[in-house]
């Protein structure tokens, strides 16, 4: 009798079949990879999008309601913090302090906070309105340059609370008066106000700097010299700004810009390299697709850097931007960078005399 020959598979043939389905199960897990990467940074720039929106709609409200009268005023300064704990404060942080007028809504909503204040305490509802951004309290140092920006608000007169105008009203520490400011969005790395007087140019491109040309980073309402322009250049007044007298002197507009990044985001950061020294204008980091583009801002320990250049894993820089130092940073460095939304914002009583 002849043997019966059965159908079936060699060795080799699943080998080659498994070896095939393995490789069709990698790009269907690449590819579901690459689609949920992708989901998830429009998910998040969706996210970040509306936050920013909110948050620059409330500083827009505030700025539209400046109050121009004898009682009115404007204060930006900056302060230097010590973000990476070295001992040195280094990183500057904004500081905004202005008097709005207030609604019957506002007013009522602040005066239930005021003993014994109610709509027959004012003839006009005037608050003060403070806005800054703090570091995170974090241990871990990669953390805490991802701050907090906060905002409060007080009734003119209030005699049970400490005026946001007051020295004292940023501890040594920088911090404000407990409860004062309340959490307005985390998750920010960098928030900043350009104020453009009558004389600056403010078309395509705002410019800091000492002409009359130039927009300031600061603002004194009352010319009484209230920021401290030897701790920050940042804190220089306006060029050409004329002394008040009967009413504060309000820019006629100004530019917003904030950057976001979370804390999740610090897994998708790249980091130096090789160490950077204080004179090397190019850093060489782990994975230059991490990076943002040219003319975006990295921030390396206290030290803010611009990018120029991008060249795979090699990044050419700018250095010691926003008001910071160039220093240097040890290999393994992490680079930070935001997420950006700029606005710029009118100042209503000015807008008519300014032809705006």
């Amino acid at each position: 009798m002849s043997a019966v020959r059965r159908a079936g598979f060699t060795l080799v043939e699943l080998l080659l079949a498994t070896a095939l389905f393995s490789i069709l199960i990698l790009v269907l897990l690449r590819l579901v990879d690459t689609s949920m990467t992708i989901w998830s940074r429009t998910d998040q720039s969706r996210e970040l999008a509306e936050i920013g929106g909110t948050v620059m709609d409330m500083l827009a409200g505030d700025l539209h309601a400046l109050e121009s009268g004898a009682r009115g005023d404007l204060l930006a300064d900056w302060r230097l913090h010590d973000l990476d704990r070295d001992g040195v404060e280094g990183a500057p942080a904004q500081r905004l302090r202005m008097v709005r007028t207030l609604g019957a809504a506002g007013l009522q909503r602040l005066a239930k906070g005021a003993p014994g204040m109610g709509f027959e305490t004012f003839e006009r509802a005037l608050a003060e309105v403070g806005w800054t951004w703090l570091p995170s309290v974090s241990a871990n140092l990669e953390e805490r340059p991802i701050g907090t920006l906060l905002r409060g608000e007080r009734l003119v007169g209030d005699k049970d609370t400490l005026s946001f105008f007051d020295p004292n009203f940023f501890g040594a520490s920088g911090k404000p008066v407990p409860g004062s400011l309340l959490e307005v969005t985390s998750g920010v790395l960098w928030f900043d106000a350009w104020f453009a007087s009558q004389t600056s140019l403010v078309g395509d491109a705002w410019t800091l700097g000492d002409e009359l040309a130039h927009c300031a980073a600061s603002w004194d309402a009352w010319g009484k010299q209230r920021p401290n322009d030897e701790l920050t250049f940042f804190n220089r007044a306006a060029a050409g700004m004329p002394q008040a007298k009967d009413v504060p002197l309000l820019p006629r507009r100004l530019r917003i810009e904030l950057e976001f990044e979370r804390v999740s985001d610090l897994r998708l950061r790249t980091r130096l390299a090789v160490a950077a020294g204080v004179e090397d204008s190019q850093f060489d980091v782990r994975d230059g697709r991490k990076l943002p583009g040219e003319g975006r801002h990295l921030l390396l320990g206290d030290e803010w850097v611009r990018v120029t250049a991008l060249n795979e894993n090699r990044v050419s820089v700018a250095r010691g931007q926003r008001g910071t130092k160039a220093a240097a940073h040890p290999v393994e460095t992490l680079v930070h960078h935001g997420w950006p939304v700029v606005r710029e914002v009118p100042v209503d009583v000015t807008r008519e005399d300014w032809d705006l």
